[in-house]
């Protein structure tokens, strides 16, 4: 369900990227997620945790940091054995689009390095991002990342 969710916030992001002049409301977008076959409480589940982001006030390591990135990340010749394109793709996408800071890229590269085997995919790179962005780091099990029988939803990359 949690990779479920980022679906959610990465759409809800790219929505707001492409249509920042337009105004459409949230039982709209709500309509069309409804129709690409998410749940109301996914639905829900990903809009708190869109508001909360943005109406938080925390101290993070990084906030003395200017507001805008002025950078980007380069992986390096390791990250780029164990990741597969796409995950680095989407990695990219979601720290330039301010979902990750780089503060949660780091501990999600520092992840992935410790997993051996094939590079990691985009379907198990969005299970250990969602536990990092939504802070179950009790729940994430890396048997999850090799389940023969976790479900690829290929809804949204």
């Amino acid at each position: 369900m949690r990779n479920r969710i980022l679906e959610i916030v990465v759409f809800l992001m790219d929505y707001m990227r492409d249509n920042s002049e337009k105004s459409s409301g949230t039982d709209e977008l709500s309509a069309t997620l409804v129709d690409m076959g998410y749940s109301e409480h996914e639905i829900n589940t990903a809009y708190d945790w869109f508001l909360d982001q943005f109406s938080s006030n925390t101290e993070e390591y990084y906030s003395a940091f200017p507001v805008g990135s002025f950078s980007s990340r380069i992986f390096t010749e390791q990250e780029r054995l164990q990741l597969s394109t796409d995950a680095q793709g989407f990695l990219l996408k979601l720290n330039n689009s301010g979902i990750l800071n780089d503060e949660q890229l780091e501990l999600i590269l520092e992840r992935t390095m410790l997993l051996t085997g094939e590079p990691i995919s985009l379907e198990q790179i969005k299970i250990i991002v969602s536990s990092v962005i939504f802070k179950d780091y009790e729940q994430f099990n890396n048997q999850d990342l090799f389940d023969s029988n976790f479900t690829n939803s290929g809804l949204l990359n």
